[in-house]
């Protein structure tokens, strides 16, 4: 009795210790929706603000209403994630980010509410977002810029103006009647028949019933078109991947840009001889800046076909190709790591393919599997490639299959469904060396599967009872005992947390252990007689052991602050004096010539290695 108390002792201790170091794991994998934003930015600047969750499976995501902010854009969604197995142990992290762009149009203090999203059903929140809002910057101006000619006599300048049809931006789309989820291309461009000095998006359309991807636009590639026998110069601005959440009319709200450009300064005449001044060669040109909007696009959004959709459907839409991997020519056994990999590649909206319904046999052990979505941002749109691994483990030898499964998903250039039939998986298991044999010769390899219990042959080990477990001694010194180890792997915690929070003290107690290090290569290198690099060394040794112990910056380092440091360390004159003469015995022997003897060497390294080993003995 008294060994299964003990045996009971050692393993609750264990669980004990391992809940202890797991604790900051497991609370790691509440979901936590957290704010990241700025807490004070000027006027008239854009800002990003963003809202992360770190589990999967959340949904309505509620942002604050940013009342007194332009919303430039937002939210864009992006996701990341990491997968490890090790040692037949899993660990996976997840983290969706929402993101907005603002801009505060004046300067005050803004106070916004808790943004929430659900997570199985219990709804969570952020913290609230407190924003500062500062005087607009100054912009500085260029003295070098040339002033402007002015002709002489009675003239007045006239405001400047740039037409509409001079300079003007555009918003377009590939097609007007998408399906539901189908990928459209959003091009703004701008044109214009005037130098123009820069642009800047100002405010951009609300994303409300799409999901955007921002592209990569050549926004400095330059063409040429004619409009109304007109030569214009155009750019891309911008290009957006959209798609359509549900069915019907859409409109796209107009983008708005400030641009400045350069036109030509009207003046009034002056009935001069001053007027010869007119002539277009003479006249000055003006920046001029200009706000540009675009005009809304409507598009028509078709919903999908419910004629041939297959069972397997899940709403993905795109233009993709399947593929099942399996290295066939592994050995399979009982407690190994299998992984099965499963992976879509095309284009369409990569973050949305889901995870095929896969059934795996009873008797394996399946991990969640690992997704990662490799997503590529051109001008012709959203490809990639999502990827799920799963990782099983069988626990019992014999034949298994696995069997086939469906997946579909919706072309809209066929504008038919397309569904792919992944055929079965057959895999002869192995025994594995971690497998018990058989109790009894005969006994099937799966006993749970039989309709009747095997016989045992052998009685379990009885023991004998006696008075309750709650009133004896052992009862109260293992509880006793659990409590200590307890307090004591807790108090263990701490103190590992404090040490390792103390910056200062792991650089000094790491002084010695790099100052050792440099003199036992010294060493080797004075056997090898390489003279430069012994000396390099030994300087090594000495200033980077009073950088780590003394807490002085690389930069910092010299005799003077070196003579101080150690003063105010309270060191005696004598030791400093000593540890001054061997620093400047080691420069003088590393640059001197007749300094490479290996006497000088060995007498420099002894003195090194003596004035060191009496710091750390003064400054415990």
């Amino acid at each position: 009795m008294a060994h299964r108390i003990f045996h009971n002792f050692w393993r609750t201790a264990i669980s004990v210790a391992l809940c202890i170091w797991l604790l900051p794991l497991s609370l790691a994998q509440e979901p936590v929706l957290s704010l990241r934003a700025p807490s004070s930015v000027a006027a008239g600047e854009a800002f990003e603000i963003s809202y992360a969750i770190n589990v999967r499976g959340s949904k309505n995501f509620q942002a604050p209403a940013f009342k007194g902010l332009d919303v430039l854009f937002g939210p864009m969604q992006s996701q990341s994630s990491s997968f490890q197995f090790v040692n037949g142990k899993q660990s996976q992290s997840f983290t969706l980010t929402y993101t907005y762009q603002l801009r505060a149009p004046k300067e005050g203090n803004y106070t916004f509410g808790a943004a929430s999203i659900v997570v199985d059903g219990k709804t969570y929140v952020s913290d609230p977002l407190n924003l500062t809002v500062t005087a607009a910057r100054q912009t500085p101006q260029n003295n070098n810029q040339r002033p402007q000619p002015r002709p002489a006599g009675n003239t007045s300048a006239l405001p400047a103006e740039i037409s509409d049809k001079d300079l003007f931006i555009t918003a377009s789309v590939n097609k007007r009647t998408p399906f539901v989820g189908e990928q459209v291309l959003l091009t703004y461009r701008i044109y214009t028949a005037i130098p123009v000095e820069q642009y800047s998006i100002y405010k951009t359309p609300s994303s409300m019933g799409f999901w955007t991807e921002e592209l990569k636009a050549n926004t400095n590639g330059q063409e040429q078109e004619v409009i109304d026998n007109r030569l214009f110069v155009y750019a891309d601005m911008r290009k957006v991947a959209i798609f359509a959440q549900d069915a019907g009319p859409h409109t796209i709200e107009p983008m708005e840009v400030e641009a400045i450009a350069q036109v030509a300064a009207p003046r009034r005449r002056s009935n001069s001889i001053f007027d010869i001044f007119d002539d277009a060669f003479f006249n000055p040109t003006e920046s001029v800046k200009k706000n540009l909007r675009t005009k809304p696009v409507k598009i028509n959004v078709k919903a999908l076909p419910q004629d041939g959709r297959p069972a397997s459907f899940d709403g993905l839409v795109g233009n993709y190709t399947l593929h099942f991997d399996f290295d066939r020519n592994q050995a399979v056994r009982t407690n190994e790591a299998l992984t099965f990999t499963f992976s879509v590649q095309g284009s369409g909206n990569i973050e949305m393919i889901h995870a095929p319904q896969i059934q795996f046999p009873p008797d394996f052990e399946v991990y969640e599997p690992k997704i990662s979505y490799d997503k590529q941002l051109s001008a012709n749109g959203v490809n990639g490639k999502a990827t799920f691994e799963y990782i099983v483990v069988p626990r019992n030898p014999g034949v298994y299959k696995i069997n086939a499964f469906r997946y579909s998903f919706f072309n809209p250039k066929s504008e038919k469904y397309e569904e792919t039939l992944i055929p079965e998986t057959v895999l002869n298991v192995e025994r594995g060396k971690d497998l018990p044999q058989s109790l009894v010769p005969g006994q099937t390899e799966n006993p749970a599967k039989n309709d009747i219990e095997y016989i045992r042959l052998k009685a379990d080990t009885w023991h004998k009872t006696g008075n309750s477990l709650l009133f004896s001694l052992w009862f109260w010194l293992i509880l006793l005992g659990e409590a200590l180890l307890f307090s004591a792997f807790l108090i263990l915690y701490r103190h590992r947390l404090k040490r390792n929070a103390d910056l200062v003290g792991r650089k000094n107690r790491r002084a010695a252990r790099e100052a050792q290090k440099c003199l036992r290569k010294a060493r080797r290198l004075l056997t090898e007689k390489q003279t430069e690099a012994f000396y390099v060394e030994i300087s090594q040794a000495l200033w980077g052991f009073l950088s780590n112990k003394l807490n002085i910056p690389p930069a910092d380092l010299a005799l003077d602050t070196v003579r101080n440091a150690l003063q105010n360390k309270s060191i005696s004159p004598s030791l400093t004096e000593q540890f001054i003469h061997t620093l400047e015995h080691c420069e003088f022997a590393r640059f001197s010539p007749g300094g490479s003897g290996l006497q000088n060497m060995q007498s420099l390294y002894d003195e090194a290695e003596d004035i060191i080993r009496k710091i750390i003995g003064t400054l415990k």
